[in-house]
């Protein structure tokens, strides 16, 4: 079940009525996941061909780049929209005449979108992965072109460098969409500053990354590595601050802020920590990604360390001289996934994700006015958004792909 798939019965263009409470208003329903998809999936089309026809004006050899954004940037789960979707509806409330609002809104969204794809595409040459989404990587995509095209010069590097190129035009053009949201919402500094923070997070869990596959698997910080690069390279900025911002752009005050921080942080945890797990041991069919494919890869994740404390001396010296190899035969990978198992480190991250689950939705209790009426948080939700939000969040956690 994808994010996308969560039961909710909102509609971007349904008008509601505001409920006092004694800290607020009460936010009786969420827009559905489905309406924001497409709403902020066709402001970036939209977005994206003016863009496209602004760098075939610079040169029809710039067609490639327009073309390229706009096919990449289809078919995505559009996780961080609708939780930047819904962090914004949980400080505005029930507001009907915040309807007017949303245009700004799927701007903001759309370019968390952007972002993403960026990162992304970034991602997968660094990690030098032939897929995304089943399709080739955006890097292979341009390698094959400059062979089809009888190019000189070497087919990789130049895939390389247009994929390289082609991300930093994206993550441009997310700055651009984020600034042209601003016109309709009106800038905060707190919005400002988590933009700017989501953002710095991204980038250095990803060099954190980059540096915890170099490290020798005995190296005494590879548990609290595996931790940081979940929390700043995924966790915080895949759930928890993308919640932030929206709420920022709603008019969230610091307290409402702090509430959301403890409802999105343990979530983006389960989703990175069942990320982990389907990296090893997702079904390809479902992933898009080769089974093992974080072995290959070299990834020292939650999942690797948890594994390391219990594997013997020669089978952590097969896994060091395994975690890696992008060569590995099948035999070896599965090998590998058997250490896995056996040592019981799937077991201690699948306790992890539920207890983070768990302690995700304990806040949606607290902020429920069917099970706590009297609470004094600032954000109240009524009983189809406590639904909205648990079914959402069981998507997160216990997703297949």
């Amino acid at each position: 079940m994808t994010p996308a798939d969560a039961p909710g019965t909102g509609s971007t263009e349904t008008a509601r009525s505001t409920e006092p409470s004694q800290h607020g208003t009460t936010v009786s329903e969420l827009d559905s996941p489905e309406s924001i998809a497409a709403e902020v999936s066709a402001g970036i089309e939209a977005f994206l061909e003016l863009k496209a026809a602004e760098f075939l004006a610079i040169s029809p050899d710039a067609d490639d780049i327009g073309r390229a954004l706009l096919e990449f940037t289809r078919g995505g789960k559009m996780i961080r929209p609708v939780l930047l979707w819904w962090g914004f509806q949980l400080a505005s409330g029930d507001d009907s005449s915040r309807s007017a609002l949303n245009g700004g809104v799927a701007e903001a969204a759309g370019s968390l979108e952007l972002l993403h794809a960026a990162a992304l595409i970034h991602d997968d040459v660094i990690d030098h992965s032939d897929t995304r989404r089943g399709k080739p990587a955006l890097h292979r995509q341009f390698e094959s072109r400059h062979s089809e095209r009888r190019f000189q010069g070497g087919a990789e590097p130049f895939g390389v460098a247009a994929a390289i190129v082609i991300g930093d035009i994206c993550l441009a053009l997310s700055e651009e969409l984020f600034e042209k949201s601003q016109s309709v919402l009106g800038i905060t500094p707190s919005a400002r500053d988590l933009r700017a923070t989501l953002r710095r997070d991204v980038m250095v869990g990803q060099y954190l990354d980059v540096l915890a596959e170099v490290v020798p698997l005995d190296d005494a910080r590879i548990g609290e590595r595996a931790w940081e690069v979940l929390s700043f390279k995924s966790a915080k900025y895949s759930v928890e601050q993308p919640l932030l911002l929206g709420a920022a752009l709603g008019g969230a005050d610091e307290e409402q802020l702090a509430e959301i921080s403890r409802f999105g942080l343990p979530l983006g945890q389960a989703f990175q920590l069942r990320d982990d797990v389907l990296g090893i041991f997702g079904d390809p069919a479902a992933t898009g990604k080769p089974a093992g494919d974080d072995i290959r890869e070299g990834k020292r994740t939650v999942l690797i360390a948890e594994s390391m404390k219990n594997l013997s001396s020669e089978q952590t010296q097969i896994m060091a001289e395994r975690l890696g190899d992008p060569d590995l035969s099948d035999s070896e990978v599965a090998e590998c996934v058997s250490m896995l198992t056996d040592s019981g480190g799937l077991d201690a991250v699948e306790s992890f994700i539920r207890s983070k689950h768990d302690e995700a939705l304990s806040v949606v209790r607290e902020w429920s006015t069917d099970s706590s009426p009297v609470s004094s948080t600032r954000t109240r939700i009524g009983p189809t958004a406590r639904r909205q939000l648990t079914k959402f969040a069981e998507a997160l956690s216990y997703r297949k792909s």
